[in-house]
């Protein structure tokens, strides 16, 4: 069957989400259960990180917390960072990212190529230490204090789950076209 690409967008924000599912045959063993994978590096920046991004972006937007001319602020090293800083760069915030040269660089890389700022939280060791994330977070919460910064503080920012949610949003109206058992005939078998 051949598809048909996707349509233009107006904003690479649209971009994230609606990844395909697809169905694994030959890693799968004869008999099995059927597995399926949800391509989600098909979001811009490569991980389903994007959908947390952007929802809690987009929350802190609809409660007036960011409002224009703002710089979000995050402690992060990894692909929330990266993730954090494409939403931005789309919508016009400032991204101040607390991180460290404990993480990978191209996501740093990354991070500043969308245009964050970069605190590098140095780590002696060059690895993850107990007092490494705390650090991170204090400056990023240090940072915050300014009026015109909102703190993402994407662990313990319940909007992070509501670009989460849409995942199982895509995943029940894709496998309403899909010939599976019911997920509770997979779950509890007989």
């Amino acid at each position: 069957m051949q598809l048909s690409p996707p349509p233009p967008v107006e904003s690479a924000l649209n971009a994230i989400g609606n990844t395909r599912v697809v169905r694994l045959r030959r890693v799968v063993p004869d008999g099995s259960a059927q597995v399926f994978v949800k391509l989600e590096y098909f979001n811009p920046t490569g991980s389903y990180k994007d959908r947390m991004a952007k929802s809690i972006i987009e929350e802190a937007e609809r409660r007036g917390d960011l409002k224009p001319g703002m710089r979000v602020v995050e402690a992060r090293g990894g692909s929330t960072g990266s993730s954090l800083a494409f939403v931005c760069a789309v919508k016009g915030y400032h991204l101040i990212v607390a991180s460290s040269n404990a993480f990978a660089m191209e996501k740093l890389r990354t991070m500043r190529s969308f245009g964050a700022t970069v605190d590098l939280i140095h780590s002696p060791s060059g690895e993850i230490s107990a007092d490494l994330i705390p650090s991170m977070i204090r400056h990023a919460r240090e940072v915050s204090n300014r009026s015109d910064c909102y703190y993402s503080d994407q662990f313990n920012n319940r909007d992070a789950l509501i670009g989460y949610e849409e995942i199982g949003h895509e995943l029940v109206t894709q496998f309403q076209t899909v010939s599976t058992p019911s997920v509770a005939q997979l779950v509890w078998p007989g």
